[in-house]
């Protein structure tokens, strides 16, 4: 069987068993997905969701072990301290509830909920972790790593910054170990979230034209050059991964890795996406690494073959 065969075979086969991802993919893009043989930023998220089973995946999708995981790999690092952590928001000691705090789900992403000056709907809170903790994070995006994190609440602090919650978020999205681009969100004074792309130099990446207000320019800060180094170490076991950071006081500050940043989408500065999935070189993920069998050991020599035979010199597959 030619691996042309091979290839088109896995696509159907892609298309039958995971029909609702491959749709929401294609609704999303305007494109016809080909999942098998991934050259797109798009394309390759939607492989990573059927094919790259990673375990380590479970650590980054798992808050409270991918911080202890950042702060094993750079001790340096700081995080928001984890006050209290369980299964039953009723069980949350009243004197944590009584300041500045953010309850988090373990195992999802924004699920949360800041409580500030112990101002707090108790019911609302009970509700909500309830509800937390019946569902499972991902899985009608086919987000299967979040079914590996521990399913659990937890307590942390809210990092102040002037009196106020810190508002700006350096996101690294870092292919094959080195920065592709970096997404900074600040929050205004309405809770409004603004948005602002570099590149890995740290350049100011303009927005295409009709983007929006809240698309602006955000200084970095001093640190951002040490902020992509730590970003790239603790990425270093990833194909591709986003880490995230805060800084405060000039300290650093980890936040969270995301295995699927907005679910696979894409970003509206194309010039970056595409970088992006560029530079992501499929033959370090862990499918392709590590020895699989059945057909997907068929699948998985095709595909390396074609990644071979397309990669430009000097550039990742």
């Amino acid at each position: 069987m030619t691996d042309r065969t091979v290839l088109a075979l896995a696509r159907t086969w892609c298309f039958v068993r995971h029909p609702v991802i491959s749709v929401r993919t294609y609704n999303h893009s305007g494109v016809l997905p080909n999942p098998a043989k991934p050259a797109s930023y798009v394309d390759k998220f939607l492989w990573r969701k059927i094919f790259d089973h990673n375990p380590f995946f479970a650590t980054a999708c798992d808050k409270l072990a991918s911080k202890t995981y950042a702060l094993s790999v750079c001790p340096q690092l700081n995080t928001a301290k984890v006050l209290w952590s369980g299964h039953n928001a009723a069980l949350i000691p009243a004197e944590l509830l009584a300041g500045d705090v953010m309850v988090k789900a373990n195992h999802g992403c924004r699920w949360n909920m800041m409580i500030r000056n112990g101002e707090l709907d108790e019911a609302r809170l009970r509700r909500r972790a309830s509800r937390w903790m019946r569902r499972r994070y991902g899985k009608k995006f086919g987000e299967w790593a979040y079914k590996g994190a521990s399913r659990c609440i937890f307590v942390e602090e809210v990092l102040l910054e002037e009196g106020q919650p810190i508002r700006l978020e350096y996101k690294f999205h870092v292919s094959s170990g080195t920065t592709a681009y970096v997404y900074a969100t600040r929050r205004d004074e309405h809770g409004n979230e603004l948005k602002c792309h570099f590149d890995r130099d740290g350049h100011y990446a303009a927005p295409p034209a009709g983007s929006g207000d809240q698309w602006v320019k955000i200084d970095l800060p001093a640190s951002f050059l040490r902020m992509r180094e730590i970003a790239e170490t603790l990425t270093a076991p990833f194909d591709h991964m986003r880490c995230d950071f805060y800084q405060l006081n000039g300290e650093i500050f980890f936040s969270e890795f995301s295995v699927y940043p907005l679910s696979g989408k894409g970003i509206i500065n194309t010039r970056l996406r595409d970088l992006c999935g560029e530079t992501w070189d499929l033959r370090r993920s862990w499918f392709l690494t590590v020895p699989q069998t059945g057909w997907r050991k068929v699948y998985a020599a095709a595909l390396r073959r074609w990644l071979d035979a397309t990669a430009l010199p000097g550039k990742p597959a």
